[in-house]
């Protein structure tokens, strides 16, 4: 993998030639691998979450429509199989945990087959019913006081029209946000929201007591899903193969390169490091989905 090395912020990779074996071993604990490191997928992981209290890695495996996790010492397990797929394919997207432990995940579906579902902490999951199919969504996120926001786009006579909405498990989806093409990345951050919008190539954000007061926050090319950064960054995949920090004034620098397609991203603050789900976008010459592991000082 080739990094690079921006001054942006102090935030510098650790050398590349460091291993695994400089993995830092905590007391009483697995071995924290920090990387860089490489790991094989059984599947293709899209969105990422990190559950700092539980030291989990949740992963949205698009390919098997599951969802996985990766815990330092035991690598990459199954949580729990998705209710069942549309024929096309599942098109798994972001995915959220609740505080009771609830995994929510978005499927895509292609305008004719797009839902929300969810994995209980028992490993039961289901569909949230009643959700208009035509809907593409592609981002979730919950806010501090545990409300789902979730993005998507319909496409009318091949122009999008996207939004971002609450969505309640029960079976509701109120537009909050209106106005946007694609939006990708959804992320409450304290009281603020932030969208990415990939073909309109911005990060807006809005505080959430209005959402639908939108501002320009960040221009880039093609930004994916979204999440925090350390000191108080964001971060986003671009298409170019790049991972992106945008700082508070919206500044935006190169913080790796060299991959194929940066889908989900999960900031480890306490191990200073960062998840990648890097999507092999050209499955021709053979499929390399990949779980990166890079350190963040």
């Amino acid at each position: 993998m080739r990094i690079l090395f921006p001054a942006l912020l102090g935030m510098t990779l650790a050398a590349v030639g460091c291993s695994s074996s400089d993995a830092q071993e905590p007391q009483d604990g697995p071995v924290i691998e920090r990387g860089p490191k490489t790991i094989a997928v059984d599947g293709d992981p899209n969105g990422l979450w990190w559950d700092a209290e539980s030291a989990t890695l949740y992963m949205a495996d698009d390919e098997n429509n599951r969802v996985l996790r990766y815990r330092d010492g035991e690598g990459i397990s199954k949580v729990a199989d998705l209710p069942a797929a549309p024929a096309d394919g599942p098109g798994l997207g972001a995915l959220a945990r609740l505080s009771d432990g609830t995994l929510v995940v978005v499927r895509f579906g292609g305008g004719t087959a797009g839902d929300v579902v969810y994995v209980k902490p028992d490993g039961t999951s289901a569909i949230v019913p009643n959700l208009p199919r035509e809907r593409r969504r592609i981002g979730i996120t919950v806010t501090d006081d545990g409300q789902l926001l979730d993005g998507y786009f319909v496409r009318n006579n091949n122009v999008n029209v996207g939004s971002v909405a609450r969505l309640g498990l029960e079976g509701t989806e109120q537009e909050i946000v209106g106005a946007l093409v694609k939006p990708v990345g959804v992320l409450a951050v304290g009281d603020t929201l932030f969208i990415s919008d990939q073909i309109a190539g911005k990060v807006y954000r809005s505080p959430l007591s209005a959402p639908s007061q939108l501002v320009a926050f960040a221009t880039l090319n093609s930004p994916d899903l979204l999440a925090v950064g350390p000191n108080d960054t964001l971060l986003t995949g671009s298409r170019d193969g790049t991972v992106l920090s945008i700082r508070q004034t919206g500044e935006v620098s190169v913080v790796a390169g060299g991959f194929q397609q940066p889908h989900g991203l999960a900031y480890d603050a306490k191990n200073k490091r960062l998840f990648i789900a890097d999507h092999d976008g050209t499955p021709a010459d053979g499929t390399n989905h990949t779980l990166r592991i890079i350190p963040l000082e």
